[in-house]
């Protein structure tokens, strides 16, 4: 294709260049033969022919002037070509009583000059195919290597070598991208699946302690009700139903947060006013924290409003107080602040160490100093997963002076009241 256009262009180039070049001889013919007319009606000399030029009359009083051919039989006023030998451009010009006038010019120069053209055009056309094939089969070449280092790292990582990486040397290109997306894709794959790894270990860790006791408590009773023929108290049963519910929340709570992050509750997302939010649930949770001889601090300052599910983030604003009453310390006072669209909650306690910050967010991730508490370990998954939802960020820091937690959710998109 570039080899057809190529020679097409050039084809049109030449004959361009062809018929500019007989325009130019034509008009010097067509000026001689208006001067040689007028001399012949004025009875004066012929003009002196230019180089390469040849002016003739015939008439029945005999010729003027010569010409390297005969002259034409039919004298018809068009330009022609001789050829016989060397080529001349003439033109045929009949003039009052009977005569006709000839005037011609040499033209091998010009043929020469086309020929040459031609030539070289020719000669550019091969230079540039074997050059766009050499070119061709480079980058062919070139491109081919790179898929195939493309290729091997996705074999590696279909036999599940989820953190190969696929390197592609030289420039930045399609194929670069391709590679680095792949990267990503890869190792957002990796840390899923290690995500997967942790929460299976945590759940494992987390229900092998309340399984243990719902099995020696339904062994113990059994082995009261079959042996000693002592009936079964209602304090066994009920330790034994505390067991089980706790097992059942565990799992209830995973299952709120798989469906969080599936994405499915975006359908139901609505403008919610998280000042009108952030007062009911400080309504709701104020003599919950009074009653555990706490106080609660609601700040709400530039009302705004964001696009959201009202009860997810009822469960978020929830989670994060139930984690402040939780783990605060005696007589504390925990601070709800809502500055426009950022949330925070802060609490007094003694905090969360940095280098545990990321792992808390894990699911049934807890710390060592909590992990016999009544919580699953869920709640900031939860805040996370939640918070995701609504394209929010979440960052954990210290406190005020340095002491308890603070939980900061910065919302985007906040239009205000």
């Amino acid at each position: 294709m570039f080899a057809a256009v190529t020679a097409l262009a050039w084809g049109g180039t030449y004959w361009f260049v062809a018929r500019e070049m007989n325009r130019i001889v034509d008009a010097r013919l067509t000026a001689q033969a208006d001067l040689a007319a007028d001399a012949v009606q004025s009875g004066a000399d012929l003009p002196t022919p230019g180089f390469g030029q040849y002016i003739a009359v015939s008439s029945a009083q005999g010729s003027r002037g010569s010409l390297p051919f005969g002259f034409p039989k039919r004298p018809d006023g068009t330009y022609r070509h001789n050829g016989r030998g060397d080529e001349y451009r003439y033109l045929v010009r009949s003039l009052p009583g009977g005569a006709t006038l000839v005037v011609a010019e040499y033209t091998d120069r010009q043929d020469e000059l086309l020929e040459t053209l031609s030539d070289g055009m020719r000669s550019a056309l091969l230079g540039m195919l074997i050059a766009g094939l050499m070119a061709g089969f480079w980058f062919a070449w070139r491109g081919q290597k790179r898929l195939d280092r493309i290729r091997a790292g996705l074999a590696q990582v279909a036999q599940g070598q989820l953190k190969t990486q696929i390197i592609l040397p030289g420039p930045q290109d399609d194929l670069s991208t391709l590679a680095e997306q792949i990267n990503a894709t890869t190792a957002r794959l990796d840390h899923a699946m290690e995500q997967m790894r942790v929460q299976s270990s945590n759940i494992a860790h987390d229900l092998r302690t309340p399984l243990a006791r719902l099995r020696a408590q339904i062994e113990t009773s059994q082995i009261d009700l079959t042996e000693h023929n002592r009936p079964v108290s209602d304090d066994a049963l009920g330790a034994a139903l505390e067991q089980i519910d706790q097992i059942v929340g565990t799992f209830n709570a995973l299952l709120r947060l798989a469906r969080i992050e599936s994405g499915a509750a975006r359908q139901t997302l609505d403008n919610v006013d998280l000042a009108d939010l952030t007062t009911q649930v400080g309504e709701t949770f104020g003599p919950v924290i009074e009653d555990a001889g706490q106080n609660l601090n609601i700040d709400i300052t530039e009302p705004a409003q964001i696009k959201g599910d009202r009860d997810l983030l009822v469960q978020l604003m929830a989670n994060l107080i139930q984690n402040a009453l939780r783990y605060g310390q005696d007589g504390q006072t925990i601070t709800v602040r809502l500055h426009g669209s950022v949330l925070s909650v802060t609490d007094q306690g003694p905090g969360i160490p940095f280098a545990e910050r990321e792992k808390v967010f894990q699911p049934l991730y807890q710390l060592e100093t909590t992990r016999q508490s009544e919580g699953f370990g869920l709640g900031l998954s939860l805040v996370r997963a939640i918070s995701e939802l609504h394209d929010a960020d979440l960052s954990l820091s210290d406190g005020d002076s340095g002491r308890g937690l603070r939980v900061t959710v910065r919302f985007p998109k906040f239009t205000n009241l």
